[in-house]
């Protein structure tokens, strides 16, 4: 069975895009009323031979606009991306509304599908191998091929964001907060409510069901060519409530956390570098080795770990 990483890429590229290209209210636009319509293009690479490039298409509709400081830039955005990876292609379509200038909630949906190479898997199903009485192993198999079924999910989340430079004004005052919170159904098409498996080489755990992702970001922006430097942590969790899932760790968050420092190359060209560790399960020395991820056993205690993950590197251009 393939080595395979414990995060898919897009939650790494909806992260970065989530705090280095949403606005900070105090740095809001004019807000002139006008409808405008923006392309960015985004390239992420990591050491984890991770890579992606989503072209996105985002419309601005003011709405429920104010005369005051928090209200003034209120508006509608919807965006549209088109997704490619070397397994995987998607589309998702995002409606996120600013009622108010440190609040945002949005509503999204995507659907795609995968393929396989000969070092990483885009989409298959994990299955546990039986022996001739029908039961586990501990082995396991990936099974089906290219575009076997569609990955699709609903995604309904809420942003609130601060800075501190809205209390005291200044270009060197901007110590931001940003904390994003979704739940999130995800489903493959050809996939039972009882069998797993993996997308775009992520850990191979997934079910039909239900996700809860949240990250929260801490930063200091500069006008300075490095003009963004912070911590970014995010939590994911399954929330299948899978019989038996917490003697395998289905039932733990999965923390992923690091620095993160972003610079403006130029008005329509940024780059964004970041460093992650994240937590890894520590299972008994009976079962670490077994293939089929529900057949392990976590250790007493917290049972987990905290390993180096991954250097990664965003690039956005504005078209």
């Amino acid at each position: 069975m393939k080595k395979i990483a414990n995060m898919p890429l897009a939650i790494l590229v909806s992260a970065l895009l989530a705090f280095v290209t949403a606005p900070i209210f105090s740095e809001s636009t004019s807000g002139t009323g006008d409808i405008t319509a923006s392309t960015s293009l985004n390239f992420v690479v990591a050491t984890t031979m991770e890579t992606k490039a989503k072209l996105t298409e985002t419309v601005r509709i003011p709405l429920l606009a104010g005369g005051g400081a928090l209200t003034k830039d209120n508006n509608l955005q919807i965006a549209g991306a088109a997704e490619l990876s070397p397994v995987s292609v998607n589309g998702t379509l995002k409606a996120t509304l600013t009622p108010i200038a440190f609040l945002q909630f949005s509503l999204g949906g995507s659907v795609g599908s995968g393929w396989n190479i000969p070092f990483a898997d885009g989409l298959r199903k994990n299955e546990p191998v039986l022996d001739s009485s029908g039961n586990r192993t501990g082995a396991a198999r990936l099974t089906g091929g290219a575009f076997d079924g569609l990955v699709w999910s609903v995604t309904g989340g809420a942003l609130f964001q601060f800075d501190a430079a809205a209390l005291a004004p200044g270009d060197w005052h901007h110590v931001v907060f940003q904390t994003y919170h979704a739940a999130r159904y995800r489903a493959l098409t050809s996939a039972g409510s009882d069998e797993s498996w993996l997308y775009e080489a992520d850990a191979g755990e997934n079910r039909n069901g239900w996700n809860y992702y949240g990250n929260y970001f801490l930063g200091y922006r500069m006008p300075l060519r490095i003009d963004l430097v912070g911590v970014l942590v995010e939590e994911d969790l399954y929330l299948y409530g899978t019989d038996g899932g917490s003697r395998w760790g289905d039932d733990l968050s999965r923390w992923t956390f690091g620095p993160v420092v972003d610079c403006a190359v130029s008005d329509r060209l940024s780059a964004s570098v970041l460093a992650q560790w994240h937590t890894m399960r520590n299972f008994t020395a009976e079962t670490e080795n077994l293939d089929f991820y529900q057949d392990r056993d976590m250790e007493g205690g917290d049972g987990r770990r905290l390993e180096f993950y991954r250097v990664a590197l965003s690039v956005t251009v504005l078209l």
